[in-house]
């Protein structure tokens, strides 16, 4: 709230110094010079209340006086907090519209116009580059604590079923396994209000050597062919994320098998028998992997095994806005 109030300090100095308001314009127009600053505080909590009320008022007053260049900061504020793209056009034609008569086409509604579209472009640039960070954060998080606390899982539910415990030793087991579930679900729902700039593939060998030690059977390691960095960190992603799912879903001894189909496109295809029942739909790694991979991604149960399956094509990159892995 304090950044809000200095920068409608701001914003109020900048309208009141250029004379956008002064007293011999009379009550009406401090009335709505009022409406065009006070909402500026609430920009960040209510975006779209705020531009519906700044845009209405700000019509009104370059509608009421001669109009003044200044008039149109507090819109601008408000446009650049807000996601809506249909209300930001809308207010952005109803300030166009309202300097028409006082300044004309160019002068007027043509530089309105450009400037409010540059306000709302500019915040539309900030909030991608913040989701884009968000998803990345959560690709690094997938990759290293959800990975790991798995691990963990398996290794106590192994000894919860073979070792030799008495009845207190199994119910801190039954604890310690309660709040590691509970940890990966913290996880999960926190993903999105991360922010970090570091993104770092998995290192694979050191993920498939862990999960071998935890109980995973796997006759061999992948052997990728030469691909991009973006497609091949993609690539180790998902051999990855197969490996722990087959872990934690069928516990120590399943067997996973790894195909690789060189070519465009690079097609990896994961094999592993199916214990119980399995869960219908997949998780959110592999939603993140499907996003990422443009959608090329298959799942589910094929002859008694869960199949895993993911084409790349060799030359392919980044989507925009990442994926959402956890």
């Amino acid at each position: 709230m304090r950044q809000s109030f200095l920068t409608t300090a701001a914003v109020a100095a900048v309208f009141f110094a250029s004379g956008a308001w002064t007293p011999q314009q009379g009550w009406v127009a401090a009335g709505l010079s009022a409406v065009q600053l006070v909402p500026l505080l609430w920009a960040r909590r209510a975006p779209a209340a705020v531009l519906v009320a700044v845009t209405l008022a700000t019509a009104g007053h370059l509608l009421l006086d001669q109009p003044r260049n200044t008039m149109y900061v507090p819109v601008l504020l408000a446009l650049y907090s807000t996601p809506q793209r249909w209300l930001a056009a809308a207010a952005t034609l109803t300030v166009g519209a309202a300097v028409f008569p006082a300044k004309g086409p160019i002068d007027g509604t043509v530089l309105a116009v450009t400037i409010c579209a540059v306000a709302w472009l500019l915040g539309a640039e900030r909030r991608r580059a913040l989701a884009e960070r968000a998803e990345r954060a959560a690709r690094r998080l997938h990759d290293t604590l959800a990975q790991t606390t798995a691990v963990m899982l398996v290794q106590a539910e192994t000894l919860r079923a073979v070792g030799d415990l008495t009845d207190a030793d199994r119910e801190r087991l039954d604890t310690l396994l309660a709040a590691g579930r509970g940890a990966l679900t913290l996880v999960r729902r926190t993903l999105d209000d991360l922010r970090d700039d570091a993104e770092r593939a998995p290192d694979l060998a050191e993920v498939l050597a862990r999960l071998r030690t935890a109980g995973l059977v796997l006759d061999r390691d992948p052997v990728l062919p030469e691909l991009p960095r973006p497609v091949r960190e993609l690539a180790e992603r998902f051999v990855a994320e197969v490996a722990v799912n087959a872990l934690r879903h069928n516990g120590p001894g399943v067997r996973l098998r790894l195909d690789v189909e060189a070519g465009d496109p690079v097609r990896i295809t994961a094999r592993n028998p199916i214990k119980g029942t399995p869960r219908p739909g997949g998780g959110y790694g592999l939603a993140g992997l499907a996003e990422q991979a443009g959608g090329a991604l298959t799942y589910g149960p094929r002859d008694g095994e869960w199949v895993v399956s993911v084409a790349l094509p060799a030359t392919a990159t980044r989507s925009r806005t990442g994926s959402r892995a956890a």
